[in-house]
């Protein structure tokens, strides 16, 4: 993610291309949740990578995934516009893919 500077305030832009997390170096939660997912990442990058995704992302009602926005949106943007917590989400989809790519290992 890159910082732009304003006359006055720092903000975060989104759309940034990132490469896709290394499995044996992500984050696990007191759950043993491994965090696949963060919110700054690009909807499309995540379709791309865990394809499983798209069915979570769908069933917790983001429907975009196959629109062009997805692109350059981030999963908080995505969710912001749908009205969902970005956080809810995340645990969701990290979930799911901490249960399916686990067992296929």
């Amino acid at each position: 993610m890159e910082e732009v500077l304003n006359s006055e305030k720092t903000e975060k832009v989104y759309g940034e291309r990132s490469e896709k997390p290394d499995a044996s170096s992500l984050k696990v939660d007191d759950d043993g949740i491994k965090e696949y997912v963060t919110p700054d990442m690009i909807i499309g990058d995540i379709i791309t990578w865990y394809p499983d995704a798209a069915l979570v992302l769908m069933k917790c009602g983001m429907h975009c995934i196959t629109c062009g926005v997805s692109q350059y949106e981030s999963l908080e943007q995505a969710c912001q516009v749908h009205g969902l917590y970005v956080d809810d989400v995340a645990k969701v989809v990290n979930d799911y893919l901490t249960q399916t790519l686990d067992a296929k290992n």
